[in-house]
C-alpha cells in the first residue's frame, strides 16, 4: 500500500493506493471540488508525492484510467527516486519471462566462457530496432552490473531490457510496457506473464520506478528450455515490430493474444471460443476476400488453413475435413447453448483440438507477421 497526496487547485489531497485503486480522503471541501471536476473522467494525469516508512516525500506521477467519485483507478504511476523531478530518458525492464525469450541463461554461460567480467559494466547482447506510433526505438538486452553504482546497483537482476524514450512521458512508458508484455505473451504462449521491476534512468543513473499491474516481484518463469536453439535475431525483430503496431487497449493490426490461457483455463470452453475468434481474426487478415464471403463457412476456413500447414496433421489418421467439422460442431454446441461445459479436461478429443488450434493460430500469426514458409516450419517454440 502506497500513501501520499495529490496536488489539486493549490491544495493537497491525501490518498492511499492498493491494487492500483487510489482512494482520496479529506474532510476539506477541496475533495468535493475534485470530484466535480474528475468524476467519471477517463485517461488523465495527476501529480503528487508518495511517502515511504515515514521518510520524506518523493515526487510521483499518476496515469488515471478512469475515476468515480473520490476513487481513481490507476493504469500506472511513477515514483521518483528522490524528492525532486527527474528528467528520465530511458526505461529499463526486468522480467524472467523476457530473460527466457532473449536466452539469458545460455548467453550468460557462453560469455563467461569467453572470459567476460559482468561485474564491471553491463554487456549488450542484442540491439533490436522497432517502430511504435511512427517513432523509431531501439531495444537493448543487457547482462551484467554497473560497478559505478555501488550499493545502488540491483545485484539480484539477471538480464535487463533498456529502451531510450522520446516524449519521456508516463503514457510512453505505459505503451512500451504493454508492447513488451505482449511480446512475452506471444513467445511463451501464456497469458500470465509479468515484469519483476521497471526502472527509469536519467543519463545512466536510476531516477525512479514505474508501477503498473504487469509488475510483480513474485513472478517466476520456467520456459528457458524452450529457447535453447531459438534464433533471437531471426525472429524477434519482426515479432516485436508487429506487437508495437497496437500499444493501446485494442488489437486491430497485430496478431491476436486473447486466446492465450493459464494452466487453469487451458481447456475451458471460454478459451476454446476465444481460439475461434482469434482464428477468424487471422483468417480475415490472411484471406480477406474469402473471410468476407458468407458462403465460406467456418468449416471451409479451417480446412483451407489446415491445408496451408499440412505438417500440423502429420501423425493423425483424421483428415482436415473431419477435424474441421468436429471443431465447428464443438463451437456450435458451446456458442448456442446446446450443451454446457465447465471444462474439457476429461475429453481427450477436445483437448487435442484445443492444442491443435493453438499451433494453427501460432503458424497463422507468424505468416501474418511476414515470415516465410521455411521460417515458420523452423520456428522452434511451440
Amino acid at each position: 500500500m502506497d500513501k501520499g497526496f495529490v496536488y489539486f487547485n493549490d491544495s493537497k489531497i491525501p490518498f492511499v493506493i492498493e491494487n492500483y485503486r487510489m482512494e482520496l480522503f479529506t474532510d476539506e471541501p477541496i475533495l468535493n471540488d475534485f470530484c466535480k471536476e474528475y468524476n467519471f473522467k477517463d485517461n488523465f494525469i495527476l501529480l503528487g508525492q508518495c511517502f515511504y516508512n515515514g521518510g520524506s516525500g518523493r515526487n510521483a506521477t499518476f496515469l488515471v484510467e478512469n475515476s468515480m467519485g473520490s476513487t481513481c483507478y490507476l493504469r500506472c504511476y511513477i515514483i521518483n527516486m528522490f524528492d525532486r523531478d527527474e528528467n528520465y530518458d530511458t526505461i529499463g525492464v526486468q522480467s524472467s519471462f523476457l530473460d527466457d525469450v532473449f536466452r539469458y541463461q545460455y548467453n550468460y554461460i557462453d560469455m563467461v566462457r569467453q572470459g567476460i567480467n559482468f561485474s564491471l559494466e553491463p554487456k549488450e547482447v542484442y540491439k533490436i530496432p522497432f517502430s511504435m506510433q511512427d517513432r523509431q526505438y531501439e531495444l537493448s538486452f543487457l547482462i551484467g552490473y554497473d560497478n559505478k553504482l555501488g550499493l545502488l546497483e540491483d545485484y539480484d537482476k539477471k538480464g535487463e531490457i533498456k529502451i531510450p524514450l522520446h516524449s519521456k512521458t508516463i503514457q510512453e512508458c505505459s505503451d512500451i510496457s504493454v508492447v513488451l508484455n505482449r511480446l512475452a505473451m506471444f513467445m511463451t504462449s501464456h497469458s500470465e506473464v509479468s515484469f519483476k521491476r521497471i526502472t527509469l534512468y536519467s543519463k545512466g543513473h536510476k531516477a525512479g520506478w514505474f508501477y503498473c499491474p504487469l509488475v510483480s516481484e513474485k513472478a517466476v518463469s520456467g520456459n528457458d528450455g524452450f529457447f535453447y536453439e531459438f534464433d533471437v535475431m531471426k525472429y524477434i525483430p519482426k515479432i516485436l515490430n508487429n506487437m508495437a503496431l497496437d500499444s493501446g487497449n485494442k488489437i486491430t493490426t497485430s496478431v491476436p493474444l486473447g486466446h492465450l490461457g493459464t494452466l487453469d483455463t487451458m481447456f475451458s470452453p471460454q478459451r476454446f471460443v476465444e481460439q475461434i475468434m482469434s482464428f477468424e481474426y487471422l483468417f480475415d487478415k490472411l484471406e480477406h476476400k474469402k473471410a468476407q464471403d458468407s458462403s465460406f463457412s467456418l468449416k471451409k476456413e479451417l480446412i483451407y488453413a489446415f491445408n496451408l500447414f499440412p505438417e500440423l496433421l502429420t501423425g493423425t489418421n483424421k483428415s482436415a475435413e473431419i477435424i474441421s467439422d468436429d471443431i465447428k460442431e464443438i463451437r456450435r454446441t458451446v456458442a448456442h447453448g446446446y450443451a454446457y461445459y465447465y471444462d474439457f479436461k476429461t475429453d481427450s478429443k477436445v483437448k487435442y483440438y484445443i492444442l491443435l488450434l493453438d499451433k494453427l493460430i501460432k503458424k497463422m500469426s507468424l505468416k501474418w507477421i511476414g515470415f516465410s514458409e521455411s521460417e515458420i516450419k523452423n520456428f522452434s517454440i511451440w
